[in-house]
């Protein structure tokens, strides 16, 4: 019977059954069809960042920004032969701008109205922003989780209003959170089986990672920390012996993705004398200049009656205190609402209140589920009640605060305003809300798992809401 069983399930028939009996199924393909609503309905002019302006018909002229860099790839077919830092933008390495004038060379082909043909770009960071869900999908079912704990859990990443405004941004940002949950998802996988195969896909991410934007580099910590654990695994399992084979896969890692990672970097140093780490900074007397603010007031908590002066008239200020940015730009993006109407502003008011608790719920779901949580190892590999396997949680605790950290020092160094924006932590979604996915499913008390079934519906209710605002508005 059991061989039956599992002859049907290999089947084609099979197959299709069991993807149509999944729920987190149903929520990537809602988010699927999000994406596709908001791409149709946005410009590459609407909600974006530092893209500059693209315009082939003017030819071979050298502007800044993002579409700028992508039009000279597509007009001149190489990199800048000029001081990268001397143009807005033109610093960031080259993969998604790459890719994206290889499309619009392959569109060219069939397009010849221009205006049709640069809007044509945002089919890149839409499709990436699909396999963002895929790969979501599959870091989910990595774990013990039910298919109701997958489904609550694949509604939030379908419906959050950041990953959704990333399927129409044709900066680096959607094709960098790619290769980041890349890089977490190909670690998962090589710490549950060690293997040639798995670190050279892992050393690709992490590589074409740098390859599409500097910050994915900061992975590197949190993998190093799961290399460590493995190794010294292996060698309390059987010594030296057991352990020597690992010794390969990590220099066949650093052969692939440092060369692949660095390339560039090194090839503006040597050429531009242009440090391995440089960011273009806004002087001081810029209006987002938050340097004047009080540490305490920009790492630790508002002014009380400046942060109830805001919700009470609806407005979306504090954009000094990073936690106020991280929750305004987490679901607003720098949206500017001055000239919407009283009814809109109330929707995103209660958008950043829904967002903030149920981020406030997933942050303690984290530190009980991954941090703090407790128990039997069970066969050297599991931990705890939830079952988390132990490099998981060495991988997610070390993701999560290195990123923040980074995130942190970055608002720190550079005291303006954009430095704050939650596009440059989007991968910290991802560890406390499948926390949050274990916790709901381990609720004991209907009650509790109510609550937070219905603030979850609650935010995807008010996520499509305002999406539908952008989009119809």
């Amino acid at each position: 019977m059991k061989a039956e069983s599992a002859r049907a399930g290999k089947s084609p028939e099979g197959r299709f059954a069991a993807a149509f009996g999944e729920p987190g199924l149903y929520a990537l393909v809602a988010g699927c069809f999000l994406r596709l609503f908001y791409v149709i309905f946005s410009t590459i002019y609407d909600r974006q960042y530092d893209i500059g302006m693209i315009d082939l018909d003017a030819g071979h002229t050298v502007t800044g920004g993002h579409l700028a860099y992508i039009q000279y790839l597509f007009e001149n077919g190489h990199l800048p032969d000029f001081d990268p830092t001397s143009v807005y933008q033109f610093n960031h390495p080259p993969l998604h701008h790459a890719v994206s004038a290889l499309w619009l060379k392959f569109a060219s082909l069939f397009l010849k109205d221009t205006a049709v043909l640069e809007e044509s770009l945002q089919i890149v960071p839409f499709l990436c922003s699909l396999l963002i869900l895929a790969v979501l999908y599959r870091i989910v079912r990595r774990f013990s989780l039910g298919k109701g704990a997958v489904c609550f859990v694949m509604a939030l990443f379908a419906f959050h209003p950041a990953l959704v405004l990333l399927s129409g941004s044709v900066n680096n940002d959607c094709m960098s959170l790619l290769l980041t949950l890349l890089c977490v998802d190909f670690c998962m996988a090589w710490s549950r089986r060690p293997s040639a195969g798995n670190i050279a896909k892992l050393a690709l991410a992490i590589g074409l990672g740098m390859m599409a934007k500097q910050n994915v580099a900061e992975m590197a910590f949190p993998i190093a920390f799961v290399f460590l654990y493995v190794l010294v695994r292996r060698w309390k399992e059987g010594g030296f012996e057991r352990a020597k084979g690992l010794i390969g896969q990590f220099a066949l890692f650093g052969a692939i993705s440092l060369p692949l990672g660095l390339w560039f970097y090194l090839r503006n140093m040597v050429l531009y004398d242009m440090p391995l780490v440089w960011i273009y900074t806004l002087p001081e007397d810029s209006w987002q200049y938050t340097g004047n603010v009080p540490v305490i007031h920009r790492f630790l908590w508002p002014v009380p009656s400046e942060m109830v002066d805001n919700l009470l008239h609806f407005k979306l200020g504090c954009g000094y205190n990073v936690w106020m940015q991280i929750v305004r730009t987490s679901v607003l993006g720098e949206w500017d609402m001055a000239d919407v109407g009283r009814g809109v502003k109330v929707l995103a008011v209660l958008l950043m209140l829904a967002g903030a608790a149920l981020a406030a719920a997933a942050f303690l779901a984290f530190l009980s589920a991954f941090v703090f949580s407790r128990g039997r190892a069970e066969k050297a590999e599991g931990n705890g009640r939830n079952g988390i396997l132990t490099a998981d949680r060495i991988l997610f605790v070390s993701a999560y605060f290195v990123n923040l950290l980074f995130y942190l020092k970055f608002a720190y160094d550079y005291p303006q305003e954009c430095s704050m924006h939650f596009r440059y932590i989007e991968i910290e979604l991802l560890f406390p809300a499948v926390a949050l996915s274990f916790v709901w499913q381990g609720c004991r008390k209907r009650w509790t798992k109510g609550v937070l079934s219905a603030l979850l519906a609650v935010f995807c209710a008010l996520s499509a809401a305002m999406i539908a605002v952008w989009c119809l508005g």
